[in-house]
């Protein structure tokens, strides 16, 4: 519920999570809403940081680049699909701007 806090609560998620699935456990931290404060503090290791990752956008239509591969392109473009050109010269040809996140801190806890 917006507005409340739970004291411990993440460790008391953890715990029980890892009766249920013992093992490594891999997470990511969004560097854009998040510095992994809470990940070191329940145990977790910070073993990286990705490369930032980015999607399409078109008006309030947000696109993932997982969406946008060449393959599945004439999905979304329909005949606006050139199969000569790259997945960027599609989608900007097609009115889509490419924007960046700021990629991800890699956690790990054994």
């Amino acid at each position: 519920k917006s507005g409340f806090s739970v004291p411990g609560g993440a460790s008391k998620l953890l715990a029980n999570f890892r009766k249920i699935h013992p093992g490594s456990i891999i997470s990511y931290a969004d560097r854009r809403y998040s510095d992994g404060n809470l990940y070191e503090k329940i145990g977790f290791i910070r073993k990286g940081v990705s490369n930032p990752n980015y999607w399409y956008v078109k008006g309030n239509a947000k696109l993932s680049r997982y969406q946008c591969q060449k393959h599945k392109l004439s999905n979304i473009l329909g005949e606006r699909y050139d199969g000569k050109l790259s997945e960027y010269d599609n989608m900007t040809l097609n009115g889509y701007n490419r924007i960046y996140d700021c990629g991800n801190i890699i956690y790990v806890i054994e």
